[in-house]
């Protein structure tokens, strides 16, 4: 059987040396370990030009602009797993990876018609680093991911870790995770974050249907207006007690209740 392969999204400008690189580095031994391979893309020198706002792309689904940004959507579509890092500049992500985040509009709307398993991380002088790496938990479902976990740590020069067997610990422990996640290619369980989007996504696709037009037939195309369970591909599962036994437990709890209140004067 084919290896399976994750792609990470580096924001960092300092490639190699930098903290964000050593950090995925270790991601990457632990994947490897459990035969997961990791292909690091570094957004540093790479050709892609800003976000400019022309909304181009919500009505013909995809950008005009014909740079690196292309080739680098088309690995992390087609990957089993994706990671976004990048350390925190100005309480935020750098420019590198904002560009490419705002880049990735057109699927930004576009729930994928599947889920795969993703990684966030972040590294800081002390300040920020599980904000961002939030952020960026957040913005993996552009690429129909769901956030298994978070990787951050402090340093302030290259390799200083606060504690280092710690962070080299954590590294390992989300590789497994990662690396289960895919394996049994189920996502995790829907979060109040899943149902919001849900609901907001899908009325202001509708309601703007004028300008973003390629969005509407995709949900449209895909069943999501059905219902939250055709965006998350999971079901509630059935009660456990029918209307009538609810009821009777209910007016148990209350006549106990009741007794309780009066024996305590």
């Amino acid at each position: 059987m084919a290896r399976k392969k994750v792609v990470a999204i580096n924001g960092s400008p300092h490639v190699g040396i930098g903290n964000t690189d050593q950090m995925i580095q270790m991601l990457a031994a632990g994947l490897e370990a459990r035969g997961v391979d990791l292909e690091q893309i570094h957004l540093a020198g790479k050709n892609i030009g800003y976000c400019i706002g022309c909304a181009l792309c919500l009505d013909k689904g995809k950008c005009w602009q014909n740079d690196d940004y292309n080739p680098i959507i088309e690995k992390i579509l087609a990957a089993d797993g994706v990671i976004l890092a990048s350390p925190v500049y100005v309480m935020q992500v750098t420019g590198q990876m904002k560009t490419f985040l705002d880049r990735s509009l057109p699927y930004g709307h576009k729930p994928r018609d599947s889920w795969k398993p993703g990684l966030t991380l972040s590294v800081s002088a002390g300040m920020a680093e599980t904000e961002v790496a939030d952020y960026l938990s957040r913005c993996l479902r552009i690429f129909g991911a769901f956030p298994v976990g978070a990787f951050t740590a402090i340093a302030v020069t290259p390799g200083a870790f606060m504690g280092k067997d710690a962070v080299t610990q954590r590294a390992d422990d989300l590789a497994r995770d990662l690396a289960q996640a895919i394996e049994r290619g189920q996502r995790y369980p829907a979060t109040d974050r899943d149902l919001f989007f849900w609901q907001f996504m899908g009325r202001l696709v509708r309601e703007s249907r004028e300008v973003m037009n390629d969005d509407f037939e995709h949900w449209n195309k895909l069943g999501l207006y059905e219902g939250f369970e055709s965006y998350v591909k999971q079901s509630a599962a059935p009660p456990l007690a029918d209307a009538k036994t609810r009821r009777q437990w209910m007016s148990a709890v209350i006549a106990e209740h009741k007794r309780a209140t009066v024996k305590g004067g």
